[in-house]
C-alpha cells in the first residue's frame, strides 16, 4: 500500500511539472562593413555577428590580414536593436590585452558598433549591416 501511494505522488508530481523554456537569442545573421580602428589606425572591415545558441552570440572580424573572433552574451529586444558583452576568443589574461568587449546594434538603422569595455583607444569597430 505504501508502494502505491509512492508510486501515484511520483507520478502526480512527474505530470505537474512544467518545464521552463529555456531563452534563446533570436535574430538573422548579421554580415556587416565598416571601420575598424586599432591604436589610432584606421582599416576596411568585414565581420558576421551570428547567434550560438542560448544568449550567446559569436562575432568573426577580418580587417587588414586579422582575424579576430569574440564570444557575446546578448540581449536581443522587442524592437530589434541587440546589446552585448563578452570577451575575445584565446584571450586568457586581461594584463597581456583588455580581453571585454561590448556590442551595440541597432535594428532601424543597421549600425553596428562594438568596442574595448575599459579602453575604447584600443580597438573599436563600426559600420552598418545588413541581415
Amino acid at each position: 500500500m505504501i508502494k502505491a501511494l509512492f508510486f501515484i505522488i511520483f507520478i502526480f508530481s512527474y505530470m505537474t511539472y512544467a518545464e521552463e523554456p529555456s531563452y534563446q537569442a533570436e535574430y538573422n545573421p548579421l554580415t556587416c562593413i565598416g571601420i575598424a580602428v586599432e591604436y589610432e589606425n584606421m582599416y576596411s572591415a568585414k565581420w558576421t555577428f551570428e547567434a550560438t545558441g542560448g544568449s550567446g552570440s559569436l562575432v568573426d572580424i577580418r580587417y587588414n590580414g586579422k582575424k579576430r573572433t569574440g564570444k557575446i552574451r546578448t540581449t536581443v529586444y522587442e524592437n530589434g536593436n541587440l546589446y552585448g558583452r563578452g570577451k575575445w576568443v584565446g584571450r586568457t589574461s586581461s594584463r597581456i590585452y583588455n580581453t571585454l568587449i561590448e556590442i551595440n546594434y541597432s535594428y532601424s538603422t543597421k549600425y553596428f558598433e562594438l568596442k574595448s569595455s575599459f579602453n575604447p583607444d584600443n580597438f573599436r569597430l563600426t559600420g552598418k549591416c545588413s541581415n
